[in-house]
């Protein structure tokens, strides 16, 4: 055998030529060479090199005949010759009984020198029967056997092998596509069920590569194709959706690409980095609000959804319906209207009428009124003949009979959200509402929303609808609404005005006013939605950043509303506008806050009372808690407090837990040192941290406090701050701690408390360093992704009383201290703090004075306070940049 090239010297040729290949492919690649070339450019190469090993692995064995019932077959992105620069290689060795042994062997060389020469191996050993087999068990089996392609062997056994399966999986279609549909929906939960999501994942989030290759398996089991231009000559894939698709598939390959070559291995995640580089290396350009990686997203979104309706239409049409449940249809259906038939489930049009009702857009949205009402699924059959209708028709102004067709369906909850996905589809919501057309796959590059504005927007108003079922405050008053329309509506546009220079909710009322006017509102109607749009954050900011136990801002907020009945649309848009946003966005806390605020101003609408206005329970709260401390001999100072006491601390308890507090907080202040105590509060989910402590004892108590919780890794939710009597601080502060989700051990509690009281009682006591965590579920993304300047604003205009002063910026540990910080040395007065949080974004608010107490209204006052807040900023920015660099 003295031909044979020794086993290393062939590893190391192979791999000097995958690394050459790479090379050459990535500057095709980055020259603007398509994807498909590039893919398939790579696929020669792994074929190159996998045949150069194969061939010295057989070549031990040349004189042995049982080396002829052995196949060598690529499956997989490797069969289909779709590879990225750096995917894995399946192969399988098929084989006969009597060739098992020597296919051990060759298989067990062939992939040792795989690996070495740099490739990851996918590898088995099947006869042909148990390939089969496995296949039609295995519904992840099954795709990947469906691309398999021949390389070396024996070409007999391949042919054999894949004629049976091709054969069998007909056979067998309804199940197997069962199968890969479940398998796929299955993948979809873990890797983004939406094909809006914000850092998706090219391959396996909804409307990837995967959605594509779905179409090439469901097309092998029900027609033994996996071809797209096969299916489209089998006239099985509309010319429409295969145009489509092969667009799709383009661009996702070059965008899988570029991951590959940027990382220099396997990466299938455009995160918010890559995504504005990529942005910047294709040549982008923004415009008028949008910035260039939102045009590109806008593009990556835009050939998702495409991917997302073909394959799912795709799909459907490719699965049978059970004989039974087609019986049971017919037998039970009756005509609703006309040529509309429903059954138990589903309603559809009947064939004589299909023609014409398809082309007719009143029809067709009456129909939809009528599944909603009737809550049934339009049938597939329909529902294709009216997509590839309305994929022909050019689009038109809506006529009145669409637009009174139209406004049926948004006035009933139903499956309304599933239907305008469908109008969405079609593009007759633009139709209806133009400027919806600017809103499709428009992505708002931040941590905090995780879909583009459109699905935003149709998943608000799902959240709405949802609320019909629901047992709680939001459900009552989303069922009281008796016409539900004018909410879904607004719903449906009330991020409209998004991607302009301009603040979108002042453009999204100026096109609420032109949308009221081409659906025919009446005038009243039209005034309701504008308002509706132009308030739509109201909720939210008040609830989120302000003191609601101030009277002038329940006061301002309820003159701005007007009516209960205005109140309660207002409350349920910002609900529902907060769930669409994305998991876990809404939460207690959150929802505490609004239900607070929706309290007290159907108080005042009720009653004309304002929070701290002839508050008669609390004034006889406070009697009461002076009593008990009178008959226990308390310490006159406890009195003393108890009569400075603010309602917001009065309604925090009864009068015997006001008492009791009051006694514990005079012994201990009479002694000296500040105190602090937690305890976990369920109305919110969160501990409450009170900390007590005299004024000139601890100059800067706010900022000492944020210190050393944020040191302990707490987050700060809010912080209520009073002075009671002119020198005792008096401040609580909700946090949730990343280590205890729940609530925490006392153990917790006391070495928290502890660290508080010993940097308040120690000014002079070091800080100790803030911990460096890993969150594998939100790794820091670089300051790459900050596009939105921070920003201070003062406010004198809401409340008399107090300068607001309002910190815009992205989360940095750290550094609510250091802003709270650089407040103290600034020798400006907090008296109230809220701390809203956006996952990468926060909006911390202080109501603050100076120190004679006047507010900050000068000029050049204002000026000093905010350079120096942006410079306390940017210093803990360019810090965190250097932790993660």
């Amino acid at each position: 055998m003295s031909g044979i090239i020794s086993l290393r010297e062939i590893v190391l040729q192979c791999r000097d030529r995958l690394k050459t290949g790479r090379e050459k492919a990535r500057v095709l690649h980055e020259s603007g060479t398509p994807g498909f070339q590039i893919s398939t450019r790579l696929a020669d190469l792994y074929d190159d090199v996998v045949l150069r090993v194969w061939a010295q692995a057989c070549a031990e064995h040349a004189d042995d005949e049982k080396t002829a019932g052995i196949a060598l077959v690529a499956h997989g992105g490797f069969g289909r010759r779709d590879l990225a620069p750096y995917s894995d290689a399946d192969l399988m060795l098929i084989t006969t009984k009597g060739a098992t042994k020597v296919a051990e062997r060759i298989a067990g060389n062939l992939t040792r020198d795989l690996v070495d020469a740099g490739l990851q191996v996918g590898f088995s050993i099947r006869m042909a029967d148990e390939a089969c087999r496995l296949a039609w068990e295995d519904a992840v089996i099954f795709s990947s056997l469906t691309e398999s392609r021949f390389l070396a062997g024996s070409l007999q056994l391949y042919s054999k092998f894949f004629q049976s399966l091709r054969r069998g999986a007909m056979r067998r279609s309804n199940r197997l596509i069962r199968d890969v549909v479940e398998a796929r929906r299955e993948e979809r939960r873990k890797w983004g069920e939406t094909s809006y999501l914000l850092s998706p994942n090219v391959k396996r989030s909804r409307g990837g590569l995967r959605d594509i290759q779905l179409v090439r398996w469901v097309g092998f089991a029900r027609y033994g194709e996996v071809d797209l231009e096969r299916l489209l000559k089998l006239g099985v894939l509309p010319e429409e959706d295969y145009r489509a698709l092969r667009k799709a598939y383009e661009f996702m390959l070059r965008v899988r690409n570029e991951l590959h070559f940027r990382e220099n291995r396997a990466q299938d995640v455009l995160d918010r980095p890559t995504q504005l580089e990529i942005a910047e290396a294709w040549g982008y350009q923004g415009d008028d609000g949008v910035l260039p990686v939102e045009k590109f997203m806008q593009d990556y979104f835009d050939n998702t959804r495409n991917v997302r309706y073909a394959a799912a239409f795709f799909r459907d049409d490719s699965r049978s319906q059970p004989l039974r449940q087609q019986l049971v249809e017919r037998v039970f259906s009756r005509l609703v209207g006309d040529g509309i038939r429903m059954g138990p489930t589903h309603i559809w049009v009947e064939k004589s009428s299909i023609e014409s009702f398809v082309t007719d857009l009143p029809k067709i949205l009456r129909l939809m009124s009528l599944a909603n009402h009737h809550r049934r699924r339009i049938g597939h059959r329909t529902w294709q003949a009216i997509r590839n209708a309305m994929q022909e028709r050019a689009p038109q102004p809506p006529d009145a009979e669409s637009v009174g067709a139209f406004l049926t369906l948004m006035s009933q909850p139903g499956r309304l959200a599933p239907l305008l996905r469908r109008l969405h589809e079609l593009r007759i919501i633009d139709q209806l509402i133009p400027a919806f057309a600017r809103t499709r796959g428009l992505l708002q590059f931040n941590a905090y929303h995780k879909y583009t504005v459109d699905a935003h927007c149709i998943r608000a108003v799902e959240a709405a609808t949802d609320f019909y079922e629901a047992q709680t405050a939001m459900g009552r008053r989303y069922r009281r609404l008796e016409d539900k329309t004018l909410l879904h509506l607004a719903l449906l546009i009330h991020d409209i005005g998004k991607g302009y220079e301009e603040d979108h909710c002042i453009v999204g009322a100026r096109i609420a006013r032109e949308t009221a006017r081409l659906l025919e509102l009446d005038s009243a109607s039209s005034e309701l939605l504008e308002w509706l749009i132009l308030k739509h954050l109201d909720v939210n900011t008040i609830a989120f950043r302000y003191n609601l136990d101030d009277p002038q801002i329940i006061l301002s907020f309820a003159k701005e509303v007007g009516s209960i009945r205005r109140l309660e649309l207002l409350i349920v848009h910002s609900v529902a506008d907060l769930t669409a946003v994305g998991p876990d966005v809404i939460n207690d806390w959150k929802m505490n806050l609004i239900e607070d605020l929706y309290r007290r101003t159907r108080r005042y609408f009720e009653k004309g009372v304002l929070p701290g206005e002839n508050d008669a329970v609390m004034e006889q709260r406070r009697q009461a808690a002076a009593e008990i401390l009178r008959s226990t001999e308390a310490p006159s100072e406890c009195l003393e407090i108890l009569e400075n006491f603010p309602t917001s601390l009065l309604r925090r308890g009864t009068p015997e837990e006001i008492a009791d507090e009051l006694c514990e907080v005079g012994k201990k202040i009479t002694s000296g040192g500040s105190i602090c105590t937690g305890e976990f509060d369920p109305d919110f989910s969160a501990m409450r941290y009170r900390v007590i402590c005299r004024e000139e004892q601890s100059i800067g108590t706010f900022s000492r406090v944020t210190g050393a919780l944020g040191t302990c890794g707490l987050s700060i939710l809010r912080a209520d701050i009073e002075t009671i009597g002119g020198n005792l601080v008096w401040d609580n502060f909700w946090v949730t701690d990343p280590d205890f989700p729940e609530q925490p051990p006392a153990f917790r509690t006391q070495e928290i408390c502890e660290r508080v009281r010993t940097l308040l009682d120690d000014p002079d006591a070091p800080l100790p360093p803030y911990r460096k965590t890993w969150d594998a579920s939100h790794q820091s993304e670089g300051k790459s992704v900050y596009v939105l300047p921070s920003t201070v604003v003062f406010d004198n205009a809401t409340v008399d009383q107090y300068t607001i002063l309002s910190v815009f910026a992205y989360n940095q540990v750290g550094l609510l201290h250091r802003i709270a910080n650089a407040i103290s040395e600034l020798r400006v007065v907090l008296h109230f703090a809220k701390i809203d949080t956006h996952l990468d974004q926060i909006a911390d608010v202080f109501y603050v004075t100076e120190e004679d107490g006047r507010r900050i209204e000068d000029l050049e006052r204002q000026s000093q306070i905010r350079e120096r807040l942006l410079e306390v900023v940017n210093e803990v920015m360019r810090e965190s940049d250097g932790d993660n660099s």
